[in-house]
């Protein structure tokens, strides 16, 4: 069941549902919550290597470059995010999101932004239950056009939130929440506690 508007508002007042930095009521919609952009963005570098992003522990630290828009150019505007055609970058939403045990969530596009190209996520829309942190967006320009996008300013993905059939237990939250509480868009891979070894 997706939650409409006013249950959406409803969750939100009760903080049932969390934002930090809070978002403001008419950044709810009929059926989902619009989210802007972050500061933290990540460019992924070229590499000669294979690259095995699927292993267990996979860290991609080294290859990849993690950028802060905060600031001001030297006009005294803010610092833009510029996404080029046929370019995959990573970015965060402004919004830190905390989502209950009761309620899992998915993140998509707008669609005045996929009109023009861009893609927000690629395929990676689900958010579990318990999941803490800023959302990744992994944002891809599939159009002519060089797009750009204020960070702190503008709406550029919308969350939808479920209610699940039945809670989850917070111990199962930790033991396989991959992405909880990440500080990067592309972050090392976490080991579920299912899978650590034992010595």
């Amino acid at each position: 069941m997706i939650l409409s508007q006013p249950d959406l508002k409803l969750a939100w007042k009760k903080k049932l549902i969390r934002f930090s930095p809070d978002i403001t009521e008419d950044q709810i919609g009929l059926s989902s919550i619009d989210l802007r952009l972050g500061y933290i963005v990540t460019h992924l570098k070229k590499s000669n290597s294979v690259i095995k992003p699927a292993a267990k522990g996979f860290d991609p630290t080294l290859l990849v470059q993690n950028v802060d828009l905060r600031g001001k150019n030297p006009r005294g505007k803010p610092i833009p995010f510029r996404l080029s055609p046929g370019r995959l970058m990573l970015a965060f939403t402004l919004e830190r999101i905390e989502v209950p045990d009761s309620l899992a969530a998915n993140v998509q596009g707008k669609s005045s932004l996929a009109r023009a190209g861009a893609a927000v996520h690629i395929t990676a829309p689900h958010i579990h239950p318990g999941f803490r942190g800023n959302i990744t967006l992994e944002m891809y320009n599939h159009g002519p056009w060089q797009l750009e996008f204020v960070p702190a300013q503008d709406l550029v993905c919308q969350v939808i939130f479920y209610q699940i059939t039945r809670k989850v237990a917070k111990e199962m939250i930790e033991k396989h929440g991959t992405f909880v509480d990440q500080r990067t868009p592309f972050p090392p891979r976490k080991v579920p506690v299912a899978h650590r070894k034992k010595f």
